[in-house]
């Protein structure tokens, strides 16, 4: 599997996984995950994007894991000089077990894993979160209830870069939050 990075983008095998067009919707992903400050747990790094916007509320920490090594090489570069910031290489159905931080904000961007662990996730992570805890997924699985059922969400009104990859004017992003040890 060859990855490719370039500039304003990532390929996986020819396929395209991250372009800098999607920098809106990265940008209001990370708004949202840090809005309460604390401790913020990235799940994939991709091109930067929401990692710089996530440093940019000033987090205590920001722990950021990465399963793709040439992903997670460009993302210990951008970590140097940041002492709030722990990148980890791995997948992160392994690594969250191993992580001893609570976080206050969630952001999974791994939106290629399969149905069943996207489906899995918020309940995967809840024991490593705060009361409070905001978590937002690109890609919530076909099965889940929880985009079907969205209670709360941030609609933002799209450039003309981010509707070519959306196809519509706004798009929601979904979020829930933990209270009471569940995710409303």
């Amino acid at each position: 599997m060859a990855i490719v990075i370039n500039d304003n983008s990532i390929y996986k095998d020819d396929i395209i996984v991250m372009h800098s067009d999607v920098t809106l919707y990265e940008e209001a992903a990370a708004d949202i995950v840090s809005e309460n400050g604390g401790n913020i747990l990235e799940i994939g790094f991709g091109l930067g994007i929401s990692a710089n916007k996530i440093q940019s509320s000033n987090p205590d920490k920001h722990v950021i894991v990465e399963i793709e090594e040439e992903i997670y090489n460009k993302a210990l570069q951008w970590a140097n000089g940041k002492s709030n910031v722990e990148v980890i290489l791995g997948d992160w159905k392994t690594t969250i077990n191993n992580i001893t931080d609570k976080f206050n904000g969630v952001y999974m961007d791994a939106d290629q894993d399969n149905t069943y662990d996207l489906e899995s996730f918020s309940d995967d992570v809840k024991s490593i979160c705060n009361e409070g805890c905001i978590l937002v997924q690109t890609a919530w699985g076909i099965n889940s209830d929880i985009p079907r059922n969205k209670n709360t969400y941030k609609t933002i009104t799209l450039d003309d870069n981010t509707k070519k990859w959306y196809n519509d004017d706004t798009l929601d992003i979904i979020y829930i939050t933990l209270t009471d040890n569940k995710w409303v």
